[in-house]
């Protein structure tokens, strides 16, 4: 497989190993070194190396999507406490002053800072209804369940320190992104250099020159992309992910990738699943926990020669 995408690193540099030892067998008591005495067996640390970061970088990536998740869910449960709020306050302290300064529901996706003024904004004026509520009101302000100011500052103390939460894990991502990349690149370029050292060995025409695994796709073989639209589905709770089917006589699969916003960057995208050639829908609630949850998607048309080619990035909001 060529060295086109994240899913072929492994099985890419597994061919070349597969590979080295029969040019080694047949170089004979002088086994195939790369400059600076790179040997098979170096690069097979250096694949086992890479699989350890690929392995961190997805941990990393769930730790994010954890996070992420986490602060979505308490989101959404404090913007309901605020809409309940609203409520009481119009309705049971309808004529007071504290009408007027009811805080406004944010956007299920505000950013962070309007989000968490709303909060406070709404923690304020809770604490002054109960210190000094408005005639023919017998306070403290309670909502469905009993829920208290006391409770409702605890549970946004939570949330802020959530989008804290969410801030490290994604910097940790993107430290282990960073780490894999450095550590891939110079293996791509060993297997160049290996290929190039391969045809200077032998007699033009030999089987092993015939049967070199291949770095990059050959020309002209990028699929064209498909063009990808979405949905989300109120009944399933899932977002709809939709394509036109690839006519490509090479295609293999469709790979389904996600980023989490705000804008997708196909360096820090996340693998999904892969879906089979004869299907061009999938269905997902990844990224997207609750109310206010923003998802990003892309679906990968790839062929069995071993490139791919992504479709145009589209965004589900859940509501």
């Amino acid at each position: 497989m060529p060295f086109t995408s994240l899913e072929e690193v492994i099985p890419t540099i597994n061919e070349f190993l597969a590979h080295w030892p029969q040019v080694n067998t047949a170089l004979g008591a002088t086994p195939l070194s790369l400059p600076g005495g790179y040997v098979l067996a170096t690069l097979t640390a250096d694949r086992d190396n890479i699989n350890t970061l690929i392995t961190a970088v997805t941990t990393a990536a769930n730790g994010r999507q954890i996070a992420a998740s986490d602060r979505d869910i308490k989101k959404a449960t404090l913007r309901e406490r605020l809409r309940q709020f609203r409520g009481s306050v119009q309705g049971r302290l309808a004529g007071s002053v504290y009408v007027k300064a009811l805080p406004k529901l944010p956007a299920t996706n505000a950013k962070e800072q309007d989000f968490l003024r709303a909060m406070d904004d709404m923690r304020d004026l809770w604490t002054r209804i109960n210190a000094a509520p408005p005639a023919g009101f017998t306070g403290p302000l309670l909502l469905t369940g009993a829920y208290a100011v006391a409770t409702f500052t605890t549970d946004v103390t939570a949330l802020r320190t959530q989008f804290a939460a969410v801030t490290t894990t994604e910097e940790a991502a993107t430290f282990a992104r960073k780490t894999r990349d450095a550590a891939i690149f110079p293996v791509k370029a060993r297997l160049v250099q290996y290929r190039q050292a391969v045809v200077g060995a032998f007699l033009s025409g030999h089987a092993l020159i015939a049967s070199l695994p291949a770095v990059s796709p050959s020309p002209g073989s990028t699929p064209d992309p498909v063009s990808l639209s979405a949905s989300w589905n109120v009944g399933t709770s899932l977002g709809n992910l939709v394509w036109g089917a690839s006519l490509d006589p090479d295609l293999d699969h469709y790979s389904v990738r996600y980023h989490p916003g705000p804008r997708y960057k196909a360096s820090e995208e996340q693998s999904v699943s892969v879906v089979a050639s004869g299907l061009t829908s999938f269905a997902t609630a990844y990224g997207l926990p609750a109310s206010g949850s923003t998802a990003w998607f892309k679906v990968y048309v790839v062929t069995s020669t071993g490139n791919e080619k992504g479709s145009n990035a589209v965004k589900v909001i859940r509501p």
